[in-house]
């Protein structure tokens, strides 16, 4: 465990911030603007061709500890342009100043505004800690979902699932002190694991690399919600680490997430 003395976690931040305003803006054939509903900063992506009623909110990486709207940016352009679908990116509360339960609230207040303002094929997506936001909030709304588009995602954040052998994920150290900080909790043990809210995610598509110390967290959510009767798609990268969806691997991810966003035409 690191102490919480040795983690300045307002360096981790402003260094994210500054590695992504350097990165190039990706070229999109649409709108984006900021916006801000409820107090909660957001970031809205317009594609020129859309699916009619469709979008997604998005929830972006980074431990629980930092990231903003610009971190991953490119992949929200990316996910618009890719699934021709509005997306919501939602810049949620973040750790040890906000408790993951109020990070979900505001993941669902991006997912209320889309809802109110007629879409009506809502999709959640999340990579890495976004992830964990995005399965959670899918748990709990009362809204009817499309799906559930996961990349590489924290989905025991009691680290038992963690795989030391697999050296291309997120960091152990960091990790457990951001969940215990995020989940409020002394023990890790106490910290959550989604594979417990699977009986009541949407259908569901997982990407993950086979090299990233998540992978086992990722087949253990998708055997829970094929258990539960939930369907879930597992995409497994070969070769690929936990930073996957800052390349152009993701469009493995991405086309599998189609058949989460496409309406399935009716019979004739």
């Amino acid at each position: 465990m690191i102490a919480s003395m040795t983690v300045d976690v307002a360096r981790l931040r402003k260094d994210a911030h500054e590695r992504a305003v350097a990165r190039p803006r990706r070229a999109f054939a649409g709108a984006v603007h900021d916006l801000a509903h409820h107090g909660v900063p957001m970031r809205r992506y317009v594609p020129d061709e859309r699916l009619p009623g469709a979008a997604a909110v998005f929830l972006h990486g980074g431990y629980g500890l930092f990231g903003d709207l610009e971190l991953q940016d490119g992949y929200c352009r990316r996910l618009a342009g890719a699934l021709g679908v509005v997306v919501l990116s939602v810049d949620y509360g973040l750790a040890p100043e906000t408790a993951l339960d109020e990070s979900v609230r505001d993941a669902l207040t991006g997912l209320d505004l889309l809802a109110n303002e007629g879409f009506t094929r809502l999709t959640l997506c999340g990579d890495s800690a976004g992830g964990t936001v995005a399965a959670l909030a899918a748990a709990r709304t009362d809204l009817p979902l499309s799906g559930l588009a996961l990349t590489n995602p924290n989905v025991d954040l009691t680290l038992r699932s963690y795989d030391d052998d697999l050296a291309g994920g997120p960091g152990r150290e960091l990790s457990e002190f951001a969940f215990r900080a995020w989940a409020r909790v002394a023990d890790l043990d106490d910290a959550p694991r989604l594979t417990e809210v699977a009986a009541d995610l949407p259908p569901t598509v997982v990407g993950v690399g086979t090299l990233d110390s998540l992978l086992p967290e990722a087949r253990a959510l998708a055997d829970a919600c094929r258990r539960a009767g939930v369907a879930c798609r597992l995409v497994e990268l070969a070769g690929a680490e936990h930073g996957f969806a800052g390349t152009d691997r993701v469009v493995e991810a991405l086309d599998a997430f189609r058949t989460l966003t496409t309406p399935v035409p009716p019979r004739s």
